[in-house]
């Protein structure tokens, strides 16, 4: 089957909405609650993942360790990294930070910290001496990660260093970073070049600094029946409006057409990172008896900000899958699309980063 549908953003449009309770602190993490004590690993685990939606596996050799903890309304990244102190493991992750894992610690050095969605790991320190200019530093290795709801779309390439301390009170500078990321999983690796350290120096014991990131607390979902009375069927979430304009065929091909306003006041994006903030733009549609195909393909065939951006899928009709005729009882449409997105700094202090 070929279907066409056409996403219009007019971006900067204001959308007035009805006083509403306060709206949640930008970004916040996943509470998570745990009472029952006497629990092995593996249960905490899975009561964790259960209530955050993140899958979190434990390595054989720990799922029965006994893992007297409890938790109330806790940060998720919070609960976890102090369920692997409690157990000598340490967190894994896998498939882009999606997925997590608790193994044994071992002689690893785990330094980390948490700070509400947004988990902050010390990965490596590397010393280096350039001989032919007679300098030396060492650059430490850092690795940010997110829980998967968020939905990160710009962070800085280095963080902002504003202390950086160690036993012996040497003046230590970190060079500023420069640059942005834009990040396709929950990960994302930064570098601190640090000058001043000494080889009596055995540890950083603070290194003390923020990034910023743009990004949006979850996706939205618009449901639409298709068909539901007459076009257009719109729809409003935390401020953002969703309008199912058309549900046409032109030709072999199907045309959904679907327009969104966000509040005023998004983050600006330069041109190149424009469609990186569209990646997580898709259509679902599911059929009566069950079949679904996710749209998530897209093309802007005139990517100019100042006009609104429209976003083009396209898939053949093909009868035999069961979708050739989307406009009759039963069928749904699902829109996805970010929450509003927010620019934030986020701070972080890691302590005991030990040296080579």
């Amino acid at each position: 089957m070929r279907l066409l549908s056409i996403i219009v953003l007019p971006l900067g449009a204001l959308t007035l909405l009805p006083a509403a309770d306060p709206p949640k602190p930008a970004l916040a993490p996943t509470p998570v609650t745990w009472n029952t004590s006497g629990k092995v690993l593996g249960e905490v685990c899975a009561g964790l993942s259960e209530q955050s939606k993140i899958p979190i596996s434990v390595a054989p050799a720990a799922i029965k360790t006994q893992c007297p903890v409890t938790f109330d309304k806790t940060p998720f990244w919070t609960a976890l990294q102090l369920t692997a102190d409690k157990t000598r493991t340490r967190i894994a992750l896998s498939e882009g930070g999606r997925k997590v894992e608790l193994v044994p610690r071992g002689a690893s050095q785990e330094v980390a910290v948490t700070n509400g969605a947004f988990r902050v790991v010390a990965q490596q320190v590397v010393g280096r001496s350039l001989l032919e200019l007679g300098a030396t530093f060492h650059e430490v290795s850092l690795l940010v990660h997110w829980e998967p709801r968020v939905r990160v779309y710009r962070i800085d390439a280095a963080p902002r260093i504003s202390k950086v301390t160690d036993p012996t009170g040497a003046k230590i500078t970190a060079e500023d970073g420069a640059g942005k990321t834009l990040p396709t999983n929950s990960t994302s690796e930064m570098k601190v070049r640090l000058n001043g350290l000494t080889r009596k120096t055995e540890q950083i014991t603070a290194l003390t600094g923020e990034f910023t990131v743009t990004a949006a607390d979850r996706l939205l979902a618009f449901a639409f029946d298709v068909p539901d009375g007459k076009l257009p069927d719109a729809q409003k979430q935390d401020g953002v409006s969703a309008v199912l304009k058309r549900v046409q065929k032109k030709g072999d091909s199907w045309e959904i057409a679907v327009e969104v306003n966000y509040p005023a006041g998004q983050p600006t994006f330069q041109s190149f990172e424009g469609e990186w903030w569209l990646r997580d733009n898709r259509l679902l549609l599911r059929s009566p008896d069950g079949k679904a195909v996710v749209l998530d393909d897209y093309e802007i065939p005139a990517p100019d900000r100042a006009t609104p951006l429209v976003v083009i899928h396209r898939y053949k009709e093909d009868p035999k899958n069961g979708f050739s005729a989307p406009t009759t009882k039963g069928w749904k449409l699902v829109y996805e699309t970010p929450a509003p997105l927010v620019e934030l700094k986020v701070p972080f202090e890691l302590k005991g980063i030990l040296l080579p």
